[in-house]
């Protein structure tokens, strides 16, 4: 089944489609690619680090953020609710460290530091102070990259529902996907090999879900021979040797969670993923190259 429309959008570094499934009036779709595209814009605008007037800046800069809104003040707690549920394996305080290793707002990608000592990481619960009045930053630079797009994306669904009334769509963000479905039907998503371009390693369908993938080799680079990637593995004891998958995938009942959780899933022993999934019921797959994809019961493969 082909979408009646297609929307597109660039923000947050990538490009967002939006699929509608409905029948929708011509008369409303200029009006529904302005007001889609300024959800995304003023997301970008006052969450982004890479924009100098941002929430996130001024806060990272001046340390104190006054009278925030209600929802900065959700956003960030919801960040913290992250690193609560696992065990601070989230973290949106390491800013600083990406940076560090090159993934600056200039977009530079030359490390300024050649080592990363773990016990200098701020912590989320204590280091970032919020109240209805304020929001003070003791340690650490905020950085919503870890479930920006998924929170945004979920943001989109809710307004095509509650403003436009629509029930059939699916919206891509850079691979962070929300579906509802085809008139009932599931859709189809492919899980990209992490290493080989134009290769998939199979199947999988959501409905009424989110989706997200994550891999440390999708945004990478090389500096002085060395190779450094935006995944911190907090939980290991060196942030400059990790052990990581090269690919997850999760689905989730919210994009967002799938979005947060999709990295956490590269981190996790494939002993302890498992219980994790069942946890915070998601349904995941892991890759390791070469041939190595393991899932569980929920993350239904299929081949293609």
């Amino acid at each position: 089944m082909k979408p009646s429309v297609t929307l597109t959008h660039d923000a947050l570094g990538t490009r967002f489609y939006i699929e509608i499934f409905d029948e929708v009036p011509v008369s409303f779709c200029e009006r529904l690619t302005y007001d889609t595209g300024q959800l995304l814009a003023q997301f970008e605008a006052r969450y982004s680090r890479f924009k100098s007037d941002s929430l996130v800046s001024i806060l990272n800069r001046d340390r104190l953020l006054t009278n925030p809104d209600a929802e900065c003040i959700a956003i960030l707690k919801y960040g913290q609710t992250l690193t609560k549920r696992t065990g601070g394996r989230f973290n949106m305080l390491l800013g600083k460290t990406l940076e560090a290793r090159g993934y600056d707002p200039a977009y530079s990608f030359i490390p300024t530091m050649q080592h990363e000592n773990e016990s200098t990481l701020p912590d989320p619960l204590t280091d970032l102070h919020i109240t209805d009045s304020a929001i003070t930053l003791h340690n650490g630079q905020l950085d919503l990259g870890g479930f920006g797009k998924g929170y945004v994306i979920d943001r989109l669904a809710q307004f095509l529902r509650d403003t436009y009334h629509l029930q059939y769509f699916i919206i891509n963000g850079g691979g962070d996907i929300y579906a509802t479905s085809q008139h009932g039907e599931p859709f189809t998503i492919y899980l990209e090999h992490p290493l080989e371009a134009e290769t998939y390693l199979g199947a999988t369908q959501i409905l009424n879900q989110g989706f997200a993938a994550s891999s440390p080799h999708k945004r990478s680079w090389v500096y002085n021979n060395t190779t450094y990637h935006h995944i911190i593995n907090t939980t290991q004891d060196s942030l400059s040797k990790q052990t990581l998958a090269d690919a997850s995938f999760i689905i989730a009942d919210s994009c967002v969670e799938a979005d947060a959780f999709a990295t956490i899933a590269l981190m996790l022993e494939t002993t302890d993923l498992p219980l994790f999934a069942e946890e915070h019921t998601l349904a995941y797959a892991t890759f390791t190259a070469p041939s190595t994809l393991i899932h569980n019961e929920a993350f239904i493969v299929q081949t293609i």
